[in-house]
């Protein structure tokens, strides 16, 4: 069975670890971030909507706040089933940022206040899509992804000893570390043994420059399109 090394934060990656087996896949997990709460306030608004990119948005609130009664608008079905727990109704969901502005651009002919649950290290496409159209943002970062210390022993003897086919990266900052990571460890020539798989070419570039090889990138920047090319490529 293929070994296919994980990198997400290990809330997420539980969930890609079972997409994985299902394919066939053994994975392999080693998280290069830590997720933590930062205890930001929520402020009351009034917001027309709020906005949430990701579950961790929404599950690292701080419960001791009032939560505004707006509806949620959210990327990924993941992240609505979180807000729907906490009581929200959620309206827009799509499948990635791009399309959720999309949606909301159309939905809000008129300039709207909008409260955006984020995390602290982004890209800031939809605040800056919404802002050109005309939106106001409140932008609350719930909560911060820390770096790790080192990859674990188990991804670093797999990596030595070539026993990886695949590394899926998530995003341009986790693969980053990624590479310093693995320096660290002596290992940056077994990662030219064995293949890259990116969300994107924005998260492909530090990968590309570093270790000068070609990262296949997915077709469309969502998990479902980077495991479609993982089945294809490995």
């Amino acid at each position: 069975m293929k070994r296919v090394l994980v990198l997400r934060a290990r809330e997420d990656a539980g969930h890609t670890a079972e997409k994985l087996r299902a394919m066939g896949f053994e994975p392999l997990v080693s998280p290069v971030l830590e997720i933590v709460a930062t205890g930001a306030a929520i402020p009351q608004g009034p917001f027309d909507a709020v906005l949430s990119t990701s579950a961790k948005g929404v599950n690292h609130l701080d419960a001791s706040h009032a939560l505004p009664s707006a509806p949620l608008h959210a990327v990924g079905a993941r992240t609505a089933k979180a807000a729907e727990k906490l009581g929200w109704r959620t309206y827009l969901v799509a499948g990635n940022s791009a399309s959720l502005l999309a949606l909301i651009n159309a939905r809000y002919r008129a300039p709207a206040k909008f409260l955006y649950l984020a995390g602290r290290d982004r890209r800031d496409d939809l605040e800056t899509g919404l802002r050109a159209a005309g939106h106001e943002v409140v932008t609350v970062e719930t909560y911060a992804a820390q770096a790790a210390s080192a990859l674990s022993q188990e991804a670093r003897e797999a990596l030595s000893n070539g026993e990886v086919a695949a590394v899926l990266h998530y995003s341009r900052r986790s693969a980053k570390i990624f590479l310093q990571l693995a320096h660290d460890a002596g290992l940056t020539d077994s990662l030219r043994q064995t293949q890259h798989l990116a969300l994107s070419k924005d998260v492909a570039a530090p990968l590309e420059r570093e270790l000068g090889v070609r990262a296949h990138v997915a077709e469309t920047p969502d998990e479902q399109h980077l495991l479609a090319l993982l089945a294809e490529k490995v």
